[in-house]
């Protein structure tokens, strides 16, 4: 027997699936009233102690198959259609994925056998879906899609040789048309419902008593924990907690520092906020602030999902780790999270601001966690005819996102103010000059993100230029068909692309079209699964030989960001073209990898200058 990857070079291969859902049971006593019932917890007095029973269902036409710990396969499916998650770049959040299974209904048959409600009698009456629909709740029961294909023997490895694929039960319907029932599935990322969840989470705190804009013992409500807060915001005013007297009981007091003036950060002593004094009416919210304090990226969009209900051991922490690490060594969060918001704008605001793609991997059943840059390098080299099937291949311009200049407000002097851009201090623009000419570009196309108060110079700086570097010729989405045998990379990953749909200027075919794979949809035909695969590709960055042009004034600029922050060793060539350069340190080299190469051009008359002088 041998496992999925194996056999997938198989030239010829027959293919079919098996379904499995876990429903939970009771296997004991099991009475409703005074008669007895049929196993489950909807139809059982008793307390349900955890127990699951696994279902399996495979296709009407699936090879004969034995059953699995004694649990038979029953062959009723009929259609399978998947929607898979498909990454969005530069807009953070995926499309999540869905799944739905359409079965026949049969006779004969009872989902509970062995309960005492289940007697002869009720196995021969009505159907079984119809009864399994009656004892059970569906919605956010673990579900699993197994792809299995006969090896080249006619056996089956049940074991070990399918590929699954992992979703939640959505719904459960009856189509009265033609007696077939349908169960709608959704990505396990769902189970955040991030549309409709809050972060922070409120606590229903309230001010007791109106205070004036001096008093530092602020009189709160006993039903609120205040023990682990360290700064709550009243209206418009944040405040940093000192100590908290009679804590859950009718007189507790927030001791607080001196109202008004600069908040800053315990651990890392960065400002995190002015505040202004002003007095305050009893009944009057305080919200307790979330706290990032030196905080990485993946550590702040942990903490967010698991507090809406996401199960941590679907977060491969340390894979996000290295990937913050690598793409974003030098960043860190120090800000107050000061209102609810949605979890979907909150995980937007950061992946986003820092150019990051977040979806939830079916296949591997972890959420996925990437950061978009020019300097990833490719995994594969996909060559129609060979991993793309021939003929299937276009490519469709994506115009609404090239830029070729980019622009992002961000240092929010008052965290309690509005999103406005009146609220911020700085912005960080990037810019590619070298496009825009009659011969080529004749004008910017601009890329301006929402302000964004989590972001410090460096990464606002960054922000703008892997975009720009990204995006800044137009991306095509190139969508084509591939067999499973030649299905060797996965959803996130850099590849070339070998086709027929692009020509080199010399007319022969272009090996250098970089993409990132943004979908890879199954379809579930007769004849077995071809896959559906999206692609979008961009302007790569290569290690050496690259050249990049500065023709606007430098103001304490850092060369290993203006590169977009390169991970391994580079040899790159700066052309600093007839500007000039000024602050205390005008230039930075920056973090490059050891055993970079820089090579500093100045031409047309450009002044480098600093603050100590020429």
């Amino acid at each position: 027997m041998s496992t999925f990857l194996a056999t997938q070079g198989m030239r010829v291969q027959r293919h079919f699936e098996v379904f499995e859902i876990d429903l939970p049971v009771i296997t004991g006593t099991c009475t409703l009233g005074s008669s007895d019932g049929f196993g489950t917890p909807l139809t059982c007095d008793q307390a349900w102690t955890n127990e699951y029973k696994t279902y399996y269902f495979t296709n009407e036409n699936a090879p004969i198959l034995p059953s699995i710990s004694g649990e038979p396969i029953y062959r009723c499916m009929t259609a399978i259609k998947e929607n898979t998650t498909e990454l969005k770049p530069g807009d953070g959040l995926s499309a999540r994925g869905s799944l739905t299974i359409t079965f026949n209904d049969f006779t004969k048959q009872d989902p509970n056998i062995g309960a005492a409600g289940v007697t002869t009698a009720v196995k021969n009456q009505g159907t079984f879906f119809g009864k399994l629909d009656a004892r059970q709740i569906f919605e956010n029961k673990e579900v699993r899609l197994k792809l299995y294909r006969v090896e080249s023997d006619g056996s089956v490895d049940l074991a070990n040789g399918a590929e699954t694929r992992y979703y939640v039960a959505d719904s459960f319907k009856l189509n009265p048309k033609n007696g077939k029932w349908s169960l709608e599935c959704k990505d396990v990322l769902s189970l955040a419902n991030l549309s409709e969840k809050t972060w922070p989470i409120s606590s229903g705190g309230f001010i007791r008593l109106d205070v004036d804009d001096s008093v530092t013992a602020i009189p709160v409500d006993g039903d609120t924990d205040y023990s682990s807060a360290v700064f709550v915001r009243y209206g418009d005013e944040i405040s940093q907690i000192v100590s908290v007297t009679d804590n859950l009981t009718a007189t507790a007091v927030l001791n607080v520092t001196t109202r008004g003036g600069d908040l800053f950060a315990p651990v890392s002593a960065v400002l995190l906020t002015e505040t202004s004094a002003s007095s305050h009416s009893a009944g009057d919210e305080v919200f307790i602030c979330e706290l990032s304090d030196d905080e990485t990226i993946d550590d702040l969009l942990t903490r967010i999902l698991v507090d809406n209900d996401l199960d941590v051991s679907l977060i491969p922490a340390t894979e996000w780790a290295d990937e913050v690490a690598e793409w974003h060594s030098t960043d860190v969060i120090n800000t107050l999270h000061t209102e609810s918001e949605s979890v979907n704008t909150v995980l937007n605001r950061i992946l986003t601001g820092y150019l990051m793609d977040l979806w939830f991997s079916t296949t591997e059943n972890l959420v996925k966690l990437s950061a978009i840059s020019v300097w990833k390098e490719s995994t594969a080299t996909l060559v129609e005819g060979k991993e793309i099937n021939s003929y299937t291949i276009n490519k469709t311009p994506k115009k609404a996102i090239r830029a070729s200049r980019a622009l992002v407000v961000y240092d929010k002097r008052d965290l309690a103010f509005s999103d406005d851009t009146p609220s911020y201090k700085k912005a960080s623009q990037f810019a590619d000059n070298t496009l825009i000419s009659d011969a080529l570009f004749s004008e910017h196309k601009d890329k301006q993100f929402d302000n964004n108060f989590l972001l410090t110079e460096d990464a606002a700086n960054l922000l703008t230029q892997r975009y720009v570097s990204r995006f800044k010729f137009t991306p095509f989405v190139r969508p084509f068909k591939t067999e499973e045998r030649a299905l060797t990379f996965k959803t996130g990953d850099v590849v070339d692309l070998v086709t027929s749909v692009d020509q080199a200027a010399d007319g022969l075919p272009s090996g250098n079209i970089r993409a990132q794979i943004l979908k890879i949809n199954p379809r579930y035909e007769k004849d077995g699964r071809i896959y559906d695969v999206t692609t979008m590709s961009y302007e790569a960055a290569f290690n050496s030989g690259t050249e990049i042009v500065l023709n606007e004034p430098l103001g304490s600029v850092n060369l290993y960001i203006l590169a977009g922050a390169p991970s391994q060793s580079v040899d790159l060539t700066f052309i600093l073209d007839g500007t000039y350069s000024q602050g205390a340190t005008a230039i930075r080299a920056g973090a490059f990898a050891s055993g970079s190469k820089l090579t500093i051009i100045m031409v047309n008359g450009f002044d480098g200058q600093a603050d100590g002088g020429a």
